[in-house]
């Protein structure tokens, strides 16, 4: 089920399939977000739930017992209900079920909320801990992006800019885009180039809470704003040139190469108590 949200200067549709974003136009009716084009990537803004990234043996550990974790988790592959609806927002619901207890031993309901303010979509994870323990997530968001934004730009016209920088750092990732624990440091951006991704996703920290891309071109801009999601990533095919870029923000890295996480102690991994709420969030922007 598609959900079709107005407010003007943007036009939105997100998928009750992975709570995902499907769609994302201006008042000019410009598409920003990958359309599913099969000959570089099928899927388009998966949800990341319970977890962001690889696994270490593509498992995770919790109480002594070991679960398989797929890829960025099973939200992005799940089909939530409808919870809330509007002309401008919609909330999206996923419970958990013996199907997720199975991989993921902590009882929950995931909210994603989309909502629209002008040239501004806002988009927001509540994660409600409904059992009686600790719970343990590492959520994040997934959104894929027509750039450049229109067809006269090349790739190489546009900048990515992290305007609230503290000490921004590159996070090596291994050949398995796992963390390999060594940083360098990274600047206040870099300019697209297809051979960036040569080897899979860039990662950073200590980006500060915006990034913002620009195409030098035509001066358009996107701005993406976000809280409790500390690192962000960048991807697209490697060795392609797909006018696409993958802008991953997550509350945690991928897991450490050679170490099989365990949720207890998995490096930035939220911790919800029994009955409690964990809240984590962005917003696109266009200009």
């Amino acid at each position: 089920m598609t959900v079709t949200l107005t407010d003007g200067a943007l036009t939105a549709k997100a998928d009750a399939f992975g709570a995902k974003l499907v769609s994302l136009r201006d008042a000019d009716g410009r598409e920003y977000v990958w359309q599913n084009k099969e000959d570089f990537w099928p899927d388009r803004a998966g949800v990341l739930f319970p977890t962001s990234g690889r696994l270490y043996g593509g498992c995770i550990t919790y109480g002594g017992k070991k679960y398989d974790m797929p890829l960025h988790g099973f939200a992005l592959t799940s089909t939530f209900t409808v919870a809330q609806r509007s002309e401008r927002g919609v909330t999206f619901s996923l419970t958990s079920d013996e199907k997720t207890l199975a991989v993921y031993p902590f009882p929950f309901r995931l909210e994603v909320t989309y909502s629209l303010s002008g040239a501004r979509l806002n988009v927001r994870q509540d994660v409600y801990n409904t059992g009686s323990e600790e719970l343990y997530c590492a959520p994040g968001f997934h959104p894929w992006f027509n750039v450049p934004f229109d067809e006269k730009s090349g790739y190489d016209d546009c900048i990515v800019t992290f305007p609230n920088a503290t000490d921004p750092k590159q996070c090596i990732m291994s050949d398995k885009v796992l963390d390999t624990g060594e940083r360098i440091a990274a600047g206040g951006g870099f300019r697209l180039a297809h051979s960036l991704f040569s080897r899979d996703a860039l990662m950073f920290e200590g980006t500060g809470d915006t990034v913002k891309l620009i195409c030098e071109n035509t001066g358009k801009t996107m701005t993406i704003e976000r809280y409790g999601l500390p690192y962000i990533g960048f991807w697209q095919t490697a060795h392609s040139h797909a006018r696409l870029l993958c802008v991953e923000p997550m509350s945690a890295l991928p897991g450490r190469e050679g170490v099989t996480e365990d949720w207890s102690t998995r490096p930035s991994a939220i911790r919800v108590n029994a009955g409690g709420k964990a809240s984590v969030g962005m917003s696109i922007s266009i200009g």
